[in-house]
C-alpha cells in the first residue's frame, strides 16, 4: 500500500515539474532517484530486472546503472503520457504534430486510402506514436482502433478529439469480437498496439497479423523512439504482404525485434 501511494505521488510530482525542467535534466534526475530509492521502493522488480542485466555479461555496477535507467525511462513514459492527456486539445496536437517521422520509402503517404493492419511497436512512447499517426495529414482515411476505456476517460476523449477533417474514426471500447474484421471489410484501416508476449519468439501468431493474413491486407509497422529531443521519432520500419505473412510471419517478426534490440532502453520489456 505504502509503495503504491509513493509511486501515484511520484508520478504526480513528475508531471507537475516537467514543464519546469529541461528535458536532460528531468531524465538525470529520474534516473539518480531510481538508482537511489529503487532497491528500496520496487525491490522485487529492481532486483529481477538488475538479475537478467548481470545474466548477460555485464558487472554488478553496470547492471545497477542500466537497470535504473530502463525503469526511469518506464516512469518517464508515463509522466509524459499524463501530462499531454492533461492539456488542451490544441497543445497536444502541436505536440503530436511536433514528432520526427523516418519514413526513408515514404510507405505511409503510399498507404493512404487503402486497407491494412498498422501494428505499433512495444517502444518508446508508444501509445502517442499512434495518435501522431491518426492525427498526420494525407488523404481522408477511415482509421479503426480499439481503445479499452470509458467514455469520460481523457484517453478515450483524446481519440475522439484526434479526428481530422476528413478522417473517419471509429473507436472500440468493449472488444467486440470480430469487430477489426468488420471494419476491415469496410475499407477501414485498423491500428492496434503490438506487446511484447506478441513480438516475442513464440509458435503463436499475433492476432494482428492473423487478422491481415486472412483479410488479404498488408501491416504497416511503426516504431517510437524516445530519443531525447521533443516528441522523439516516429520511425515507419516497413510494409509486409502477401508471402510475408504465411507461416508466421517471420520476416515481419524480426524486423521488429532488431528494431527493440537497436534501442533496448526504449523497449517496454526492459522495465517489465
Amino acid at each position: 500500500m505504502l509503495g503504491h501511494a509513493c509511486r501515484r505521488a511520484g508520478l504526480r510530482l513528475g508531471v507537475l515539474a516537467s514543464p519546469l525542467l529541461p528535458g536532460w535534466l528531468h531524465s538525470w534526475l529520474a534516473e539518480q532517484a531510481f538508482a537511489w530509492l529503487g532497491p528500496t521502493l520496487l525491490a522485487g522488480r529492481f532486483n529481477r530486472l538488475r538479475a537478467r542485466v548481470y545474466a548477460s555479461g555485464c558487472t554488478q555496477a553496470e547492471a545497477t546503472r542500466w537497470t535504473a535507467r530502463a525503469l526511469a525511462r518506464a516512469w518517464l513514459r508515463r509522466v509524459r503520457w499524463h501530462r499531454l492527456l492533461s492539456l488542451p486539445h490544441a497543445e497536444l496536437q502541436r505536440h503530436l504534430r511536433s514528432m520526427t517521422w523516418h519514413d526513408p520509402q515514404g510507405l505511409w503517404p503510399a498507404s493512404a486510402g487503402r486497407r491494412g493492419v498498422v501494428c505499433v511497436l512495444p517502444s518508446g512512447d508508444a501509445e502517442l506514436g499512434l495518435a501522431a499517426a491518426l492525427d498526420r495529414p494525407g488523404a481522408p482515411a477511415h482509421y479503426f482502433v480499439r481503445c479499452p476505456h470509458h467514455e469520460q476517460s481523457r484517453a478515450y476523449r483524446t481519440l475522439l478529439a484526434l479526428q481530422r477533417v476528413g478522417h473517419r474514426l471509429d473507436v472500440d471500447r468493449d472488444g467486440t469480437r470480430g469487430m477489426a474484421w468488420r471494419q476491415l471489410r469496410r475499407g477501414a484501416k485498423v491500428f492496434t498496439l503490438l506487446t511484447m508476449n506478441d513480438v516475442a519468439a513464440s509458435d503463436v501468431v499475433p492476432a494482428p497479423l492473423r487478422l491481415a493474413r486472412l483479410a488479404g491486407v498488408p501491416v504497416l509497422l511503426l516504431g517510437h523512439r524516445c530519443d531525447g529531443v521533443g516528441a522523439g521519432t516516429l520511425h515507419v520500419v516497413g510494409e509486409y504482404a502477401g508471402a510475408a505473412l504465411d507461416t508466421g510471419s517471420p520476416r515481419l517478426l524480426e524486423s521488429a525485434r532488431r528494431f527493440l534490440r537497436a534501442s533496448p532502453h526504449d523497449c517496454h520489456a526492459a522495465a517489465a
